[in-house]
């Protein structure tokens, strides 16, 4: 039994695989493989998994649980093999490789496809070779005691299905590979472009006076759980160090992110309301996010003015404003008490991830010629 440091490493090779048929047809029957005693998949232990020729498998049953690209196909080699990852989960591999049309073996029908079982429930999926002719494809899905799951065979892509709990009724589809936590002891710490380290205690971010990095600072102050992002918006550049005590390959980590830009201040050109047909703004309406604050300038830029409640207030801060509503709900008369420069200037401050401003459009009062 091999033990490996990435699930990558496992399906890498098959050296360390028992060859169960070796080139030898198996058409419309199943191959009967042994099973294990630490995996349940709808509430029966999986001592034996079922592999058929038609491109299926069942876990404990002689039945279509597993389904990928479910057709008439050819079964030519089938291997078989257990290990453990990080020396802590145990798994059993199971390699299916054939052609997905029955006596048509090509290379433009050549499949092969991987199941890999973890003992905590997990079933991955690997693709490492499926047909692009829609002609040679067929459905795929995973069949539970709580519905089906579909999904899509793509040569190099990997699946998984996570249990919702301990009787493999259940699961949840995911688009990617396992995620374990490593069962090491391991660390985090922070630096930043100053080479200054940091750690965190009761959520606070701390700096150390030690410069060197060793095994023995991440075990003195190192933390167990990566740190929270908003504890790095205060560093230039931050890292986040990682160590464990294994010789083992890091695992891999997976990271969700969001950026949201500063906000950003627009500003329009000066309207020239002096012509003799204006006589004033009857209302101002804008198509924008609900996050966009506005202010109005009557000299050009020179003092900017926002109106509350029918009453104006000068504005001291360039990224302030009213919102859209009240901007909306400014008055004839609020515009008379202001309007009389014949100048009119807009300031936007467009801020959060989904802010936009399309347009402001100006009604005005006039005269008929």
């Amino acid at each position: 039994m091999h033990d490996y440091g990435t699930i990558e490493d496992i399906l890498s090779s098959t050296e360390n695989m028992t060859i169960l048929r070796n080139n030898s047809l198996q058409d419309d029957g199943t191959d009967t493989v042994t099973g294990v005693d630490w995996f349940v998949y709808n509430e029966k232990t999986a001592s034996t998994l079922y592999v058929s020729g038609n491109s299926w498998m069942g876990f404990g049953s002689n039945a279509e649980q597993l389904q990928i690209v479910r057709r008439d196909t050819d079964l030519m080699t089938l291997r078989r093999e257990e290990g453990t990852l990080w020396g802590n989960y145990r798994f059993l591999r199971i390699r299916w490789e054939g052609y997905s049309v029955h006596g048509n073996r090509t290379d433009a029908t050549r499949m092969i496809w991987e199941v890999l079982l973890f003992d905590n429930g997990v079933i991955c999926v690997s693709f490492e070779k499926i047909p692009t002719n829609s002609s040679y494809l067929a459905e795929s899905k995973l069949v539970t005691g709580e519905g089906n799951l579909s999904f899509t065979a793509v040569s190099g892509k990997m699946i998984s299905f996570k249990p919702k709990d301990e009787t493999g009724k259940g699961f949840v589809y995911l688009d990617h590979a396992p995620v374990f936590l490593d069962p090491y002891n391991r660390r985090y710490l922070i630096t930043d472009a100053d080479h200054t380290i940091y750690t965190v205690n009761d959520g606070i971010l701390t700096s150390l006076e030690e410069t060197e990095l060793c095994a023995e600072l991440f075990e003195t102050y190192g933390v167990q759980d990566i740190p929270d992002g908003k504890l790095l918006l205060s560093l230039t550049d931050p890292t986040i160090l990682y160590w464990h005590d294994s010789q083992n390959r890091f695992p891999e980590f997976q990271v969700k992110y969001s950026g949201v830009p500063v906000a950003q201040v627009i500003y329009s050109e000066n309207i020239d309301m002096s012509d003799s047909t204006i006589l004033g703004i009857e209302k101002v309406t804008a198509d924008c996010s609900d996050t966009v604050l506005f202010a109005v300038s009557f000299d050009n830029g020179e003092s900017w003015w926002s109106c509350i409640d029918s009453r104006w207030y000068r504005l001291s801060e360039e990224k302030s404003g009213m919102s859209k509503t009240a901007l909306e709900a400014v008055g004839v008369d609020s515009w008379a008490d202001m309007a009389t420069t014949g100048q009119l200037k807009y300031r936007i401050v467009i801020s959060g991830a989904d802010g936009y401003v399309k347009s402001i459009t100006t009604d005005y009062l006039n005269t008929e010629e």
